[in-house]
């Protein structure tokens, strides 16, 4: 038996190839199958199955181009449902590979057609394939799929899987989950790549609320926002994604006005500096580079319209092409490179130690801290605005537009994106503190003597 993990940054998701002699099965693949099917022609695998724990909301799976490209079936619970090709299961199904099995157990409450994969060696379970139901360091949240029941009888349903089921199993057993440290359906995931059924018990925050009341009150409180994608991915999901297509197409300059004014978004994957250097009107900056990219695009970018990517060069259109694709934004239009712009605007790169030096000297009259809630409660800026970058246009209504506007984050990053939004927004005098609280807080005050200034006018303290 052997199990092979494969992860995804940024989406911190996992799925995993388990297999037995020559026979193997994939759980929770992701949307580029390439990966699993080279994996199984390299080591003399035959794809028995493919299995989902339930219908994903944060990405896009490839069980459909999978399945299509290697003739295994798709096995997900009865209770999802599912329209695509695929085979219903429930408690107790077992899924044989080679001379061991998967065993299938219920657990709703992350979704209400979650399940987990109990893998035996023998008569002794050796691990759990535990999907969103049980992270390490943390259990699934239960508000994503609340248009079918409420968040807290979604809770219930989880306390009932967790504290009925996955805890009554042996306290060695390894549990494999869908998501490491980053991902949106949990608060405090770890980010080891497994953990056992002992060690959450003992330390999983979660796990501590016994009492089932008290349990579903947690569960439902302080939840982290989630993008408006993670529906639609859900839908997508039980319907199949389509095949994951080839290059995205060089466009033109002339073709790229055209689809602008025929409403498609324009998406800016170069770095901030890049970007504030010179952009399209309209567009917004998210960075391909971090791994946080598809993440961000799931809460600033329309997938049901067309896609317009601008890029330094192709490498990064093609890379921005796929973790679209993992969300499920199948509708990249092409790219431009940002050497062909034309009539482009400009946004302010603000060094920190400028930013700690005008405070004293008022040349800047708002700062806007787009920083997370608990970012903010660890380390509060002084003076700043706060809100969190996913209510940014929630929140726009607390923002004069004849103000001028210095946005902070930790790292300068997601406060480019709050520009780009801002100015999109009709915000004619934002600017963007590269290196974000980092820098700040490193940066000092300029201070010079009288002998230094004789000195050396140029010799600052810094």
């Amino acid at each position: 038996m052997h199990i092979e993990r494969f992860f995804v940054p940024g989406l911190a998701q996992a799925s995993y190839v388990v297999s037995a002699g020559v026979d193997a099965v994939i759980i929770d693949p992701e949307r580029c199958v390439d990966g699993y099917l080279n994996y199984c022609e390299k080591n003399g695998l035959t794809l028995r199955a493919i299995l989902l724990t339930h219908p994903h909301a944060d990405f896009v799976a490839g069980h459909a181009e999978l399945a299509s490209r290697s003739g295994a079936p798709i096995l997900i619970s009865a209770k999802a449902p599912a329209e695509s090709d695929h085979r219903d299961i429930q408690e107790g199904d077992r899924i044989v590979i080679g001379d061991s099995y998967l065993e299938v157990i219920e657990t709703p409450g992350h979704s209400p057609d979650s399940v987990c994969f109990c893998l035996y060696e023998g008569n002794h379970v050796v691990a759990l394939f535990s999907g969103d139901t049980l992270f390490a360091g943390d259990v699934g949240r239960p508000d994503l799929r609340d248009g079918e029941m409420t968040a807290d009888q979604l809770a219930g349903m989880l306390h009932d899987s967790l504290f009925q089921k996955l805890l009554k199993l042996p306290s060695v057993v390894k549990v494999y989950p869908a998501h490491g440290a980053g991902s949106l359906c949990g608060r405090q995931i770890s980010s080891a790549p497994f953990t056992t059924i002992g060690q959450e018990a003992a330390t999983n925050w979660a796990l501590q609320f016994t009492d089932r009341t008290t349990f579903v009150s947690a569960m439902v409180t302080n939840l982290p926002e989630r993008p408006s994608y993670f529906a639609r991915s859900v839908t997508i999901n039980l319907q199949g994604a389509p095949p994951f297509t080839g290059p995205v197409t060089h466009l033109n300059l002339e073709r790229f006005r055209s689809l602008r004014e025929e409403g498609a978004s324009i998406l800016d994957v170069r770095p901030a500096a890049l970007f504030g250097e010179g952009h399209a009107a309209g567009s917004v900056n998210i960075g391909v580079a971090s791994p946080s990219f598809a993440v961000w695009c799931g809460f600033f970018i329309n997938g049901d319209l067309p896609i317009l990517l601008v890029v330094d060069h192709d490498a990064e259109a093609q890379r921005a092409k796929l973790e679209l694709a993992r969300i499920g934004f199948d509708q990249v239009a092409g790219f431009l490179l940002a050497d062909d712009l034309e009539e482009t605007l400009q946004i302010t790169q603000l060094g920190a130690q400028d930013f700690v030096a005008a405070g004293d000297n008022r040349l800047r009259s708002v700062v806007l801290d787009v920083r997370s809630a608990q970012e903010w409660k660890a380390d509060p800026l002084e003076g700043a605005i706060h809100t969190a970058l996913p209510q940014i246009l929630r929140q726009i209504g607390k923002l004069s537009r004849q103000s001028s506007i210095a946005v902070v984050c930790g790292s300068g990053y997601r406060s480019s994106i709050a520009t780009s939004l801002l100015e999109g927004e009709g915000f004619p005098h934002v600017s963007n503190v590269m290196g974000g609280m980092h820098a700040i807080r490193h940066a000092k005050r300029p201070h010079v003597s009288v002998m230094e200034v004789a000195e050396s006018a140029l010799d600052w303290q810094i």
